[in-house]
């Protein structure tokens, strides 16, 4: 399977943060995917998958948060970057719509990061 970006993350951030919380990105999509965007506003949060664009690594035992007071765990048992795919997922606040740009609050991913896809996110399935 071969992943294509449908977007590409401008946040600014080019270091690792403590408060992902407060990190507004922006989301911008190539073109051709705008009209899937139809009714995304509908939704309050969103899923999105993302790349680790700048590890290169795999890791398989890491202390998670990257603090070595906290005990060692499979890498598929934490939320480290240094995966065998390098894909990253997290659910986000949507803030806004606007053409090809989709602003969102939360998400942990570094600037120019590639999007590969988003979902809504829905109460009743994603409990």
């Amino acid at each position: 399977m071969k992943l294509k970006p449908i977007a590409v993350v401008r946040n600014g951030v080019k270091e690792t943060v403590e408060d992902w919380d407060s990190v507004r990105s922006k989301l911008v999509f190539d073109r051709r995917y705008v009209e899937g965007l139809y009714k995304l506003g509908h939704f309050d949060h969103v899923w999105v998958i993302f790349g680790f664009h700048r590890r290169r690594e795999t890791i398989m035992k890491v202390h998670p948060r990257h603090d070595p007071r906290n005990p060692l765990v499979g890498v598929f048992a934490s939320r480290s970057p240094t995966r065998p795919n390098k894909l990253g997922l997290t659910l986000v606040e949507l803030v806004s719509i606007r053409g090809n740009i989709v602003t969102v609050r939360g998400l942990d991913a570094l600037d120019g990061a590639p999007i590969y896809d988003i979902k809504p996110y829905e109460e009743e399935i994603d409990y």
